[in-house]
């Protein structure tokens, strides 16, 4: 009779520890698959024109097991995406705008990952350079103003685009003179026309960096701190909610120290100097 209740005890429990091991197999299976297989990246040119987004988001896209799909905007149309609900994320340039968009109830959180500078390029020999390195930038940009020098503008309501509005206004001159030019483009593109205009130009350094032997243009005026480009990382708010995961997961990917020390050294080996630098 003992043996028979002992027998009857020992096949419950172990139908338990079966039915428990099971349950901590199929917990662990639904842990390790997510049903998001990719998220869109909404971003400004110049990320996308330096190759950064692409060499960076390797490691993200193979720990998560999802696809990141880039698509390169000005800032302006990567906010408007965001405003649609065509961008599950944006890494942008243009804080005004993001904080706006925030306060519109379209996105989330404004996270600054990184910085660089925008620098003022112009034609090789010129003899006007000399005197524009001089300058600030505002007082640059009157000077080219005055002179009628030709200038090749973005136009795209970019980041690019807005700090260069804003530099035309410091400056008290005006953008209408004849010799400007807003071409509609991303950096690359309107840094090649402005090589082939032999115009002035506002750029990120990095953009620069990445596109200058095929350009016959040089710096004109160097970074300062005036000319600092900030880029961000901005969610967007009424995401599902492993879409909010796996996005915060990207924020928090760019903050890490691995990356934020790849940040520190991309560009160095081929340029000679980084391209982007992170907030010490």
């Amino acid at each position: 009779m003992k043996r028979g209740i002992v027998s009857i005890i020992a096949a419950t429990m172990i139908s338990m520890f079966m039915v428990g091991c099971s349950s901590t197999s199929t917990d662990d299976t639904n842990k390790e698959q997510s049903t998001v297989k990719e998220i869109t990246l909404v971003t400004t040119t110049s990320l996308d024109d330096t190759g950064f987004l692409a060499e960076t988001l390797k490691g993200f896209e193979k720990e998560n097991g999802v696809k990141v799909n880039v698509v390169a905007k000005g800032t302006g149309e990567a906010l408007e995406l965001g405003k649609s609900k065509d961008a599950d994320i944006l890494f942008v340039h243009a804080k005004q705008k993001e904080e706006d968009f925030i306060k519109e109830g379209y996105g989330v959180d404004r996270t600054e990952i990184m910085y660089n500078y925008f620098i003022i390029v112009g034609p090789k020999d010129d003899s006007n350079n000399k005197k524009i390195s001089k300058l600030s930038a505002a007082e640059a940009f009157k000077y080219i103003s005055d002179n009628n020098l030709v200038f090749t503008s973005r136009g795209d309501e970019s980041g690019t685009h807005t700090k260069e509005k804003s530099l035309w206004q410091e400056s008290g001159a005006k953008n209408n003179f004849k010799n400007y030019n807003e071409v509609g483009k991303g950096m690359a593109a309107t840094l090649q026309m402005a090589s082939e205009m032999k115009a002035y130009c506002l750029t990120d350094i990095g953009t620069f960096l990445a596109t200058r032997d095929n350009l016959d243009l040089e710096v004109v005026k160097d970074a300062d701190n005036s000319l600092k480009n900030v880029y961000s990382m901005v969610t967007i708010s009424d995401l599902d909610k492993e879409k909010e995961e796996i996005t915060n997961k990207l924020v928090e990917y760019y903050k890490s120290e691995d990356v934020q020390n790849q940040i520190k050294e991309y560009g160095v080996k081929e340029y000679g100097e980084p391209l982007f630098f992170v907030f010490e």
